[in-house]
């Protein structure tokens, strides 16, 4: 064992929680129906959803690694106290107003539903929210309620699926596939939050650190790029195994709706007990997922506030917000939901980029500059969204290099951050 390295069993119970609290019903519905839609593109399309999946996960871990700060800690150094909590509550509100309905609804539409027609969705939620309740509430048992027991049973279920559509797939990619492949997998992998989602873990696990008596900021350091980079792994074998999935076996059902498609390729695959065991996998992936972003935001606005928001606090008004929202059903919540996320992502992308060196708090002001300039990209697509899709933000960056792959903010957002760099150390001199 490497000096500072906790044992491999405890960084992979660890991993494995944080990989049950990323895998949500976003990571089950999203790849499949990417697939389809690329068809014999699908390879393309599945490293477009890793490069905002997969690699956008393990890089907020080594940012939260590298700074020994959560995203509180990082929106602070840059944006000032206030304005970085301020920045900070935004996506953690968005996870418990959002994700907590999105996947608790997920749960009654697509796991309870198909073998359960009668059961009402208060009751489906009542049972949800109770049970992430339960995992939630005391903090110091979190990570291993969800290491030791929901992923390895979660892991399982992906498993058998995935090994049966990979011997008998139900069809062939279609051809001649989709020409913007690696855009649409960016696209859809927005639809995750994971790379957000990593940030505030990212927090989560340097607390959990703490727990564990790792104290100083090198093995902090040291641990959480490991734990990082096999969740990372974890999620980008399964999503590309999906996507593929959706490709192949996903073809047979040309007019599957999203979410659908993935119950269709289950059951075409397992026939019954495919069905059972997709609603195995919805359940506890969702479960997990809304334990680990409660926990997360008790974690996040008891360190916001200096103890004033105490963690249980947050436990409870998650937990009744979650059940309160989640009567409103799956398609409005993903509907709500993405505008938000691709308003967030530029910004989320440039903190993250920017915190992995060491000499982050040296470039606070080009980072701070940077961070407006994504926010206001992230404005037009968000505008997109609501139907905007001419406006004048958005018109300009498809302009740009890297425009038509949904990323031409990035190219402006650099010269402005470099010429804020440089003004900032004239200014010095």
């Amino acid at each position: 064992m490497k000096k500072g390295l906790l044992p491999a069993s405890v960084l992979v119970l660890i991993s494995g929680a944080m990989f049950s609290g990323h895998f949500g019903v976003g990571d089950l519905i999203f790849p499949p129906i990417l697939g389809r839609d690329t068809g014999a593109s699908w390879f393309t399309a599945a490293m477009g959803y890793m490069i905002i999946n997969s690699l956008g996960v393990w890089l907020a871990y080594v940012a939260c690694a590298h700074q020994n700060k959560s995203l509180s800690g990082l929106a602070s150094m840059t944006l000032g106290n206030f304005f970085g909590k301020v920045y900070t509550a935004i996506p953690v509100l968005i996870t418990i107003l959002f994700i907590l309905p999105r996947v608790s609804s997920a749960t009654h539409e697509m796991a309870v539903l198909p073998l359960f027609a009668n059961v009402p969705l208060w009751a489906s939620l009542a049972v949800f929210f109770l049970l992430s309740f339960y995992i939630a509430w005391t903090r110091a048992t979190v990570i291993d309620k969800l290491g030791k027991l929901l992923a390895p049973a979660l892991i399982l279920f992906v498993v058998i699926l995935a090994v049966k559509g990979l011997a008998t797939p139900l069809s062939t990619p279609t051809t001649p596939g989709a020409p913007m492949a690696l855009k649409e997998g960016m696209l859809n992998a927005y639809n995750t939050m994971n790379a957000i989602a990593a940030l505030l873990f990212g927090g989560w696990v340097l607390h959990e650190l703490n727990m564990r008596n790792v104290t100083s900021m090198k093995d902090k350091d040291i641990n959480l790029n490991a734990i990082g980079f096999m969740t990372a792994v974890f999620l980008g074998i399964t999503s590309t195994v999906l996507v593929y999935l959706g490709a192949s076996s996903g073809a047979a059902f040309p007019e599957a709706n999203i979410g659908a498609l993935s119950t269709e390729i289950a059951l075409g695959l397992l026939g019954n007990m495919g069905l059972i065991a997709f609603a195995i996998i919805m359940a506890l992936s969702c479960l997990s997922t809304a334990a680990a972003i409660t926990s997360m935001a008790g974690d996040m606005f008891q360190e916001m506030t200096d103890g004033k928001i105490p963690y249980r606090a947050t436990v409870v008004f998650a937990t009744v917000a979650g059940f309160t929202l989640g009567l409103v059903g799956l398609s409005r919540i993903v509907k709500y939901t993405v505008p938000w996320l691709v308003l967030l992502y530029p910004s989320i992308v440039v903190l993250i980029l920017t915190a992995l060196s060491y000499k982050f708090d040296r470039m606070r002001s080009a980072v701070t500059v940077g961070m407006i300039s994504a926010l206001v990209f992230g404005l037009g697509d968000m505008l997109a969204f609501y139907g905007m899709k001419t406006n004048p933000i958005t018109t300009f960056a498809s302009s740009l290099p890297l425009g038509e792959q949904g990323i031409g903010w990035m190219l402006p957002t650099a010269v402005v951050m470099v010429a804020a760099h440089f003004l900032f150390r004239r200014k010095t001199v």
